[in-house]
């Protein structure tokens, strides 16, 4: 995967809401499901498959049938249009990535355990490479998120909390938004870029995957000494 965070979410349950169906082929249990539904499952898990890792522009209807196991006819009948399934998929891919932003709500920690749980649960999130899909998505069509923004009944948690912190003379004065990008960005990168990374340190995959299971916790230090008064 590209994008290796590295996600059971151990510390909390995360309401994955509309992403219930992400098992792989085999592995989901059809025996209470109505043909409908399960035409409908595997149709979903072959498009969510395709469009990670081809992108908008490069999946086809007629891969996700041959896929999936299904005439184009049948897969048309359950979703329309590419449009419709691209959006089914990339909202949940959202709904996902969403609730991570609970970490800055949980009043029973303190901001450098916040900053520890975010961090984890993110890299968590970023090596499962769904949120190279949600990236180059929207960098291809910004418009997918302008509506989810717009119906935000806030600002940017994390922008928020870190605005109260410094506010409250809790932390060095730092440009909450700022913060907001070194987050995303010391997560994300190492997994974007993670080819690079192992042929210039000569790393092998196991190498490079042992190496990273330190990283969370690094990264989170970095970020916590930046900031602490």
């Amino acid at each position: 995967t590209v994008f290796p965070i590295i996600f059971s979410l151990k510390h909390r349950s995360i309401g994955f809401c509309a992403y219930f169906c992400n098992w792989p082929f085999g592995q989901t249990n059809w025996s209470n499901m109505s043909e409908s539904t399960i035409t409908e499952e595997k149709i979903l898990q072959a498009a969510r498959s395709e469009f990670e890792k081809k992108g908008y522009n490069g999946t086809r209807m007629q891969v996700i049938a041959d896929v999936a196991g299904i005439s184009k006819a049948s897969l048309h009948y359950h979703f329309r249009s590419k449009d419709n399934l691209f959006q089914r998929i990339f909202n949940e891919a959202l709904n996902e990535y969403i609730p991570l932003v609970n970490t800055w709500k949980d009043d029973s920690l303190s901001w450098e355990e916040k900053v520890n749980r975010f961090t984890a649960d993110l890299l968590e999130f970023v090596q499962k490479g769904t949120m190279l899909f949600i990236i180059r998505e929207i960098n291809r069509n910004p418009e997918l998120l302008s509506e989810r923004i717009k119906k935000a009944k806030s600002n940017n948690s994390l922008v928020a909390y870190f605005e109260e912190l410094n506010k409250g003379g809790q932390i060095r004065q730092t440009d909450p938004r700022l913060l907001y990008i070194f987050l995303q960005s010391i997560c994300c990168f190492p997994m974007i870029n993670n080819q690079m990374f192992k042929k210039v340190l000569r790393l092998t995959d196991r190498q490079y995957a042992e190496l990273m299971e330190g990283y969370a916790r690094a990264a989170a230090s970095f970020i916590i000494h930046a900031i602490k008064k």
